[in-house]
């Protein structure tokens, strides 16, 4: 008989919850999802798909988005403040 080891992880939130779902469909749990993944580890010696880092246009994409999100927070609270004026 196989003993198993438990352990303990931290995981981001949204991506359990999406993994958690897919893996259903397979009717696999977290457990064994994640047995595979180390088994496929040790048997390619190394991460068993390709790691890359983002694109520069990639990049500036992310940066660009980031930029046009703080704007449009800095105007919506530019129009709250402007409208208690209005109002006092």
């Amino acid at each position: 008989m196989i003993v198993r080891k438990q352990t303990s992880i931290k995981v981001d939130p949204q991506a359990w919850e999406a993994a958690r779902d897919i893996f259903k469909e397979y009717n696999l749990t977290l457990s064994d999802a994640i047995n595979i993944f180390l088994n496929k580890v040790r048997l390619e010696g190394g991460m068993p798909f390709d790691i890359k880092l983002p694109s520069k246009q990639a990049k500036e994409q992310e940066e660009t988005n980031a930029f046009s999100d703080h704007s449009a927070n800095l105007i919506e609270e530019w129009k709250d403040e402007r409208e208690d004026d209005i109002w006092t």
